[in-house]
């Protein structure tokens, strides 16, 4: 299966919640039940094609065990999610509020900069 190349926060969002989905070998009908939503539902999402709710969003994270922040880094398109990232991502939870907003914009300006020359 070809990966669809982000071009956007709703498709990174998107890539990245099937790619750790994936990854912890949950099915999406699976998913979508311990979330409480359709499996059609969950599709459209995965598919980029619908914007979700960040409460859904939290669900999610929950569920395959994540801090929210991951569905925000880029995928290395070779191997998914680098463990490395997962880690420091957990890491965010152990910073006071103003680091974690510092290293949030600073992600933010990151992401921006791989949109732009992708």
């Amino acid at each position: 299966m070809q990966k669809i190349k982000p071009c956007g926060l709703r498709q990174l969002v998107a890539l990245n919640i099937t790619e750790l989905r994936k990854k912890k070998n949950i099915l999406q009908k699976d998913l979508a039940t311990q979330i409480g939503m359709k499996a059609k539902d969950l599709s459209l999402i995965e598919n980029g094609q619908v914007d979700l709710q960040l409460s859904t969003l939290e669900k999610i994270a929950i569920v395959l065990k994540v801090p929210v922040e991951i569905f925000l880094l880029p995928v290395n398109n070779s191997e998914g999610h680098e463990a490395v990232f997962i880690d420091k991502a957990k890491l965010l939870d152990t910073i006071d509020k103003t680091k974690v907003d510092y290293v949030l914009g600073l992600l933010d300006i990151f992401i921006d900069n791989k949109l732009e020359h992708a």
